[in-house]
């Protein structure tokens, strides 16, 4: 049984509410409110507190309060299946997703109920759509293998993916352009005039990682410029281990290139913070380019240049892709939109040839 109170936006789902969030993280209930609501005012640190508070305790996160007019309940599924990914480190960018989605949704008179899942069990999350009664859904498919994607096949109801997509699955999807992002942070490097540009990736392999590899080496090729899997390094996804794995890989005394391409912002982090252990200097020694901007990429020391995507956009146009199937009458081919980027120039960079 799920209700919800307009005035405050509190939600019951099996006896949590908004005051056990606020327990559960050390906060007061409306800090908790704040938060849930995308609203300012909040420390980053305190954010992603409350979020993982939520996802500990099983707590839907309503998204906007509700319209007395509605066109029906919008389900956003997180599905963290192994959580090197989807953590409290990447809450921020999901809540992008959300404020996107949640503002396309409302402004067509739909709710937004967002359910997280800390583990992927296909059959627990179809029998839930099931018994529940949303209009459509949106998956955020981060972590998903591309053989749990068809998994889905039996939803009823207009069904989105965000953060992925799939050669043949037939759903609407939605995903960065990861291919011209990465091609603008080697021309980027080639035009500070570095030849030795080295890739740190991810241990933990995600459609998205593997397309960034991919396009980094493309990339390299079409600049005429050298390829070494010397200069490759491997870490895991989370902040912590990949500072540990960067530490190791270079007490190895290996030959460092002269730039880092690293696959995403937390990655880059743990990467930095190793470098700064071995006396290593961003940009003077080495020059480093990161993916997602996250908030923390301006308060890092020196500040992250990186690549920023409109995760804004994202969850509105997958808004959009389920509005065109609620208005059609008759069935609409599926469609695989790819959202461009904007590299996002700062002091880890370096400065320009003369």
């Amino acid at each position: 049984m799920l209700t919800t109170h307009s005035d405050d936006c509190m939600i019951f789902f099996m006896g949590i509410t908004i005051r056990d969030v606020a327990a559960k993280a050390g906060v007061s209930p409306a800090t908790v409110s704040l938060v849930l609501n995308n609203k300012g005012g909040v420390g980053e640190s305190t954010r992603r507190d409350v979020f993982e508070a939520a996802d500990t305790l099983g707590y839907i996160i309503p998204s906007g309060k509700k319209t007395k007019k509605t066109g029906g309940m919008i389900r956003f599924l997180k599905i963290a299946r192994h959580g090197h990914i989807i953590n409290r480190n990447h809450n921020v960018f999901i809540s992008d997703y959300i404020d996107g989605l949640e503002k396309g949704a409302s402004e067509n008179g739909f709710g937004l109920e967002v359910k997280n899942y800390d583990s992927f069990n296909p059959d627990l999350i179809l029998k839930e759509l099931e018994e529940s009664s949303p209009v459509g859904v949106v998956v955020l498919a981060t972590e998903l293998n591309e053989e749990d994607i068809p998994l889905f096949g039996d939803v009823k109801i207009p069904l989105v993916f965000i953060d992925a997509s799939h050669p043949f699955a037939p759903f609407d999807f939605i995903d960065m352009d990861n291919e011209g992002a990465v091609f603008s942070i080697v021309s980027a490097f080639k035009d500070r005039g570095h030849k030795k540009i080295g890739l740190v990736k991810s241990s933990i392999e995600t459609r998205n990682f593997r397309l960034r590899e991919k396009s980094f080496y493309d990339a390299l090729q079409y600049f005429h410029l050298e390829v070494n899997k010397d200069w490759e390094y491997s870490v895991d996804s989370t902040f912590e281990q990949s500072s540990v794995d960067m530490r190791e890989q270079l007490n190895t005394g290996r030959e460092l290139p002269t730039a880092f391409f690293c696959v995403c912002d937390i990655i880059t982090f743990g990467c930095m913070k190793a470098l700064k252990e071995k006396d290593i200097q961003i940009p003077q020694d080495i020059s480093i380019i990161g993916f997602d901007d996250l908030p923390s990429s301006l308060l890092s020391e020196p500040p992250l240049t990186s690549i920023k995507v409109s995760k804004i956009r994202i969850g509105r146009r997958a808004f959009q892709l389920l509005k065109r199937r609620f208005d059609a009458s008759d069935p609409l081919p599926y469609e695989k939109v790819y959202i461009g980027s904007e590299l996002i120039i700062r002091e880890s960079l370096g400065e320009e040839n003369p």
